[in-house]
This record gives structure tokens, C-alpha cells and sequence, in this order.
């Protein structure tokens, strides 16, 4: 009620009559002696004790919620919440290819959130938000607390459209200072980027800092401005695929100019996990790593139809 400020709504988000609603709630005004709401406006106004109130009871609930979770988690049933937090570009896998394989979730809600790297993540670690029970996350954890789960590692290089390209020719890492990059928040330092590369044909690491006019806090938004022709994209080849197949992108490099990151599943240690938790990430990391496992297999199968 105090949500809503109104009981009718109240009433809908409990499913029951709110005849009923206000009875409980005169009951409860009843046995206590205080009133809980004010009801000379139009919208019910929590009195002074009401609002010293709240807190009590939402502590009361949230404890509820606990003792109700620890027994479905010792005697393992599915159910509770399980938030998975991943950036735009993961989110929108998950949800295209992963969550409908985990077919037996029972009471289990599953929230899927929109995560982005924060400024200096890559450089300093991620944070695991309150309400995380699951991260993926292309930079390790901010935590050392955290466990960091190794999912794949894949690779990182400059993209851009053929127009773009055919106005501003590049052809080696060191001349992308002279070039409109399109830049990561997560890899700002102050309104620079630093895009690292290998040298081709070594193992050899080298940072190459870059400017441009436009600043994406995720890949998907950096892609559709490097789509526009506004520049280069700094983005994982797994990205750009179907870019890459219509032409509307092209690598920037003739030569294997990448950066390899380990793409990896943050959580907190087992023994600190509800069962539920445990449950649905096991499941998801199954179906992943078995989809990779099935890409793998495939390319050797496509490369030799391609020769033929």
C-alpha cells in the first residue's frame, strides 16, 4: 500500500479483493492502536508512525524472503531469484540462444541485466553489483574474493566500413593516432582510448593510444556508428560476423593485428551460494561452453568447403 500510495493497486499487485485490503489494513490499525495512513487526501499518506514504521516491516519481509529461500535451497527446489548481469552484446545472446535451453527452472525468476563496463574496468577490475548473483564480464574482477570462471578467450581488432576505409587507408596499428576512433568508455583514460594489439606473428603486447568524437559505453551502439562510416571500431571477432559476411564492415589490418581477452563468469565462492544460484549457472555455462565447443567443431568443416 505505502508502494502505491493506493489501495485499489495494492489490491491488484496482491491478487486479492480490496474490500479485503482495507480490512486487513483497519485490522492491523486496529490491534496496534496507531494509524498507519493518513486518509484525508485523495492518496493514502503514511503518518509519522507509518513511516517510522516501513523499515521494520520491509526488514521483516526481506528476512521472510531469506528463511523462505534457505529452505527451498536445503531442500533444493527451484525457487527464488537468480540475477545474471552481462553487457548489451552478451544480454542479447543469452537471451537469443542460452536461457530457453535451461528447461527445467521450476519457481525460479530469472532477471537479466544490462551491465556495461564501467571507466577503467579493463585496467582496474569490474564491480559485482548488490543484487549480482552471476557477472559476465570481458575484464576479471575488482574483488579477488570473487571467483572468475573461464568461459573462452577471443579476439579483439579494429573494424571499419569500406567507404570509410577508401577515404582514410590504414594499414599498420601505429597509424590509428591519425584516425577518428570510435572509443569505449571502459577504456578511457582521460579522452583517450589505449587499444593494445599484438604484434603480428609474436606474442608481443603493445598499447596504442587513439582519439575520436564519439564514446559508446557498449560495443553494439560503437558497431552501428562504425556501420554509419564515423569511424574505426575497436570490437571482438565473434561481433562483427555478420558484418564481416555482407561487407558492411572489414578488418582495418591485412596482417593479425588482435588483442586476446578471456571472456569469464564472476560469482561468488559456492559455499556462499544459494543452490538456485548454483543450479542455473552450472546450466548456463554447460549450454555455452557445449555451443563453442560445436563452433569449433565446425569451422575445420567450413574451411575445407571453402577450398573446395
Amino acid at each position: 500500500i505505502a508502494a502505491s500510495e493506493n489501495i485499489s493497486h495494492a489490491a491488484t499487485v496482491l491478487g486479492i479483493a480490496q474490500a479485503n485490503v482495507s480490512k486487513y489494513l483497519a485490522d492491523f490499525e486496529s490491534k496496534v492502536g496507531l494509524k498507519v495512513f493518513d486518509r484525508t487526501t485523495r492518496q493514502l499518506m503514511l503518518t509519522p508512525f507509518g513511516t517510522a514504521l516501513l523499515p521494520y516491516i520491509n526488514d521483516m519481509l526481506d528476512r521472510n524472503e531469506q528463511l523462505n529461500n534457505f529452505i527451498a535451497d536445503y531442500k533444493h527446489e527451484k525457487r527464488g531469484r537468480v540475477t545474471i548481469y552481462a553487457p548489451t552484446g552478451i544480454i542479447t545472446y543469452l537471451s537469443k540462444h542460452v536461457i530457453d535451453k535451461i528447461k527445467d527452472i521450476g519457481d525460479i525468476t530469472l532477471s537479466l541485466k544490462t551491465c556495461n563496463l564501467e571507466r577503467n574496468a579493463f585496467y582496474e577490475g569490474v564491480e559485482f553489483p548488490d543484487d549480482c548473483d552471476v557477472l559476465i564480464s570481458y575484464a576479471p574482477p575488482k574483488d579477488e574474493s570473487l571467483v572468475a570462471s573461464f568461459i573462452t578467450q577471443y579476439a579483439v581488432t579494429a573494424y571499419a566500413s569500406q567507404r570509410y576505409l577508401e577515404k582514410h587507408p590504414i594499414s599498420r596499428p601505429d597509424e590509428l593516432e591519425h584516425h577518428s576512433c570510435i572509443l569505449i568508455d571502459s577504456m578511457m583514460i582521460d579522452d583517450a582510448n589505449i587499444w593494445r594489439f599484438n604484434v603480428a606473428g609474436s606474442k608481443e603486447v603493445r598499447d596504442y593510444r587513439v582519439k575520436g568524437n564519439y564514446v559508446c559505453d557498449n560495443t553494439q551502439s560503437a558497431l552501428e556508428l562504425a556501420r554509419n562510416h564515423l569511424g574505426i571500431v575497436f570490437a571482438p571477432d565473434k561481433s562483427v560476423q555478420s558484418d564481416l559476411q555482407d561487407g558492411t564492415l572489414v578488418p582495418c589490418f591485412q596482417q593479425p593485428y588482435e588483442w586476446w581477452l578471456d571472456l569469464v563468469a564472476i560469482f561468488r565462492k559456492r559455499e556462499y551460494q544459494p543452490w538456485r544460484v548454483q543450479y542455473v549457472l552450472d546450466e548456463m555455462l554447460r549450454e555455452i561452453r557445449h555451443q563453442l565447443a560445436q563452433s569449433q567443431q565446425l569451422r575445420p568443416e567450413q574451411a575445407a568447403e571453402s577450398e573446395d
